[in-house]
């Protein structure tokens, strides 16, 4: 099969597509042909290598992307809650050397969902980590009320423009950050109060009761003099430095009457059940900006990198050329 590969970390240039055996579905497992992939922030990072020190990643070769959607075409026998001609959508581990950017895939039937009647692979592909991410956030770690106030820091991405749906779906008074250019997307999602992030001054919009640092980019010292009491911070922990500094404070927030959490994304079946429910219910709204084939992952892959990236891209592995 054809499947997105590098076999060192490094830049966007390491990428290639190239052709490989996969193995068999095992007990618990099926094989996906997959229709649809996105990629998310994860996939470069670990590709540049700033992972590499953990040790439940596994070294190169890799194939980059954990979100998928396609149709089920094996199955590792016995019986299960999936079966072949099935339409599903889920998330591979993000540790392992398989990845979506490939023509199929191996994956535990537990880390799959159907996909409704009336959505579109690409629709559902955007969703596991992304959306899975928001939802999370703002319905079970830091569940929001009707009528407080919420700052989205970062709205414009993949996790961000979820995010400001599901802060709005929750009654909430929705001010959200992002770059000049991403200004009316994010507006068009709802949000009450959009700011540039470089030219805005974020702290005269305070206080506000959550704070979801998409971007990772406030930090919790800054983050705290915003928060009202009670008021609760979540952090993506995109760096090794943001999540350790998060997890302290952590310990230290309830003492000011605050609260800080590093968020852990618990993925899977489930987590995709509900969004396709959310989805079907007109909650979430996948923003697809790029559509590219896996020839086109590197190019992606940078664009990514270099920020300010708006919506989700999706892969479809199907298609030939760098669309």
């Amino acid at each position: 099969m054809r499947a997105v590969r590098y076999d060192r970390y490094g830049p966007p240039e390491v990428l290639h597509v190239a052709e490989f055996e996969l193995r068999a579905p095992a007990a618990g497992e099926v094989k996906v042909r997959i229709q649809a992939a996105s990629l998310n922030p994860l996939d470069w990072k670990i590709r540049a290598g700033h992972v590499r020190l953990l040790p439940m990643f596994a070294s190169p070769p890799r194939t980059p992307g954990v979100d998928l959607a396609g149709d089920i075409v094996a199955t590792g026998g016995g019986p299960g809650p999936r079966h072949v001609g099935e339409r599903v959508f889920g998330s591979l581990p993000a540790f392992g050397r398989d990845g979506s950017c490939a023509e199929f895939a191996i994956v535990a039937a537990h880390r799959l969902a159907p996909i409704p009647a009336d959505a579109t692979y690409e629709a559902c592909a955007a969703l596991p980590m992304s959306a899975g991410t928001a939802v999370q956030a703002l319905v079970d770690d830091a569940p929001v009320l009707p009528g407080e106030r919420v700052l989205i820091n970062g709205a414009a991405g993949g996790v961000g423009h979820f995010a400001v749906q599901v802060a709005k779906h929750r009654q909430a008074h929705v001010v959200a950050t992002c770059s000049a250019p991403n200004v009316d997307l994010v507006r068009s999602l709802g949000a009450d109060a959009v700011l540039d992030y470089r030219s805005a001054d974020i702290a005269s919009a305070a206080p506000f009761d959550v704070i979801f640092d998409v971007a990772d980019a406030l930090g919790w010292q800054r983050a705290s003099a915003m928060l009202s009491r009670g008021g609760r911070y979540l952090s993506t922990a995109g760096t090794a430095k943001s999540a350790m500094s998060t997890v302290v404070a952590g310990f230290t927030a309830p003492f000011a009457g605050k609260r800080a959490q590093a968020l852990v994304l618990k993925d899977g079946g489930a987590s995709c059940a509900r969004l396709a429910e959310w989805m079907a219910r007109g909650i979430l709204r996948p923003r697809i900006v790029h559509r590219v084939a896996l020839d086109g992952v590197a190019d992606a892959q940078r664009r990514m990198q270099a920020g300010h990236a708006a919506g989700k891209t999706v892969v479809l592995p199907q298609m030939r050329g760098a669309a």
